[in-house]
């Protein structure tokens, strides 16, 4: 497959040519999502003597002062509210089938919620997510709103650029602006979500591939709402897809690409 290597200008410096033979796997690309996703889940349990700190001291026998011996009642374990003489006010406690009593069971927090996935089958979703994002027809039926000329590799010089006017008006002159566009908008999310840190939701664009965390235009692209950027010792097959989905609009530098081909690929 032939790529155009685009400046700053938005015009052809160069081209190159790279091969790779992959199937575009779903269902493995998937495995490999959710495999990935369960390493950020956060542990969650409950206490281990939730419903078990009442004192249930109810006797049995007949002759005990707090007893529920000869009341025709059921064997269930039971704490005492009030006390007039030998009456008792009984309420079931401590056990799964009574109000206020234990859960059955409860989350436990020793669960473990990772999803183990071998490192040759990770590789190949890894594969499976850069093939499709390189494919102009997969992206943009997951809704993304790419150009034509879409794939491409930026020129090196392009990591040099510190503001994001400066970005955003390159991505105007390659044809990105319905792309940018889109993911402009954002939406305050329903729910208890807004008071956790998750208030509003936005929708999922290009991600940009640079060479270096020490490149500026680190900070210049990831201001751009929607838009991610990362580096290539940190790609995983997630940032590759729309949530399971493979195919994503992928923007690399020159010199990002041939690490990433040089690495993984080959």
């Amino acid at each position: 497959m032939k790529l155009n290597v685009i400046d700053k200008s938005g015009n052809k410096v160069s081209d190159f040519e790279y091969s790779i033979n992959e199937d575009i796997r779903v269902d493995i690309f998937k495995k490999a999502v959710v495999s990935e996703n369960s390493l950020f889940r956060q542990r969650q349990g409950s206490d281990p003597l939730a419903g078990k700190k009442h004192s249930i001291n109810v006797s049995k026998r007949r002759k005990a002062f707090r007893t529920t011996y000869g009341r025709g009642g059921s064997r269930s374990p039971r704490k005492s509210m009030w006390a007039r003489g030998t009456q008792h006010r009984f309420v079931g406690a401590f056990a799964a089938f009574t109000v206020g009593g234990r859960r059955a069971h409860g989350p436990k927090a020793e669960k473990v919620l990772f999803k183990n996935l071998n490192n040759k089958e990770w590789m190949k979703a890894l594969r499976v997510g850069f093939v499709a994002s390189m494919n102009n027809d997969v992206v943009s039926k997951n809704g993304q709103k790419v150009p034509q000329s879409y794939p491409f590799v930026f020129d090196n010089s392009i990591e040099s650029i510190s503001k994001t006017k400066e970005f955003m008006d390159i991505l105007s002159k390659i044809g990105f602006e319905d792309e940018v566009d889109r993911t402009q908008t954002r939406k305050i999310r329903a729910g208890i979500g807004t008071m956790r840190n998750r208030t509003y939701k936005v929708k999922r664009g290009p991600l940009v591939v640079v060479s270096s965390l020490e490149s500026p235009l680190l900070k210049a692209a990831r201001n751009v709402l929607g838009f991610e950027v990362i580096t290539t010792d940190i790609l995983m097959a997630s940032d590759f897809g729309m949530n399971i989905v493979p195919g994503r609009a992928v923007l690399f530098t020159k010199e990002a690409f041939d690490v990433f081909t040089k690495e993984v690929i080959n």
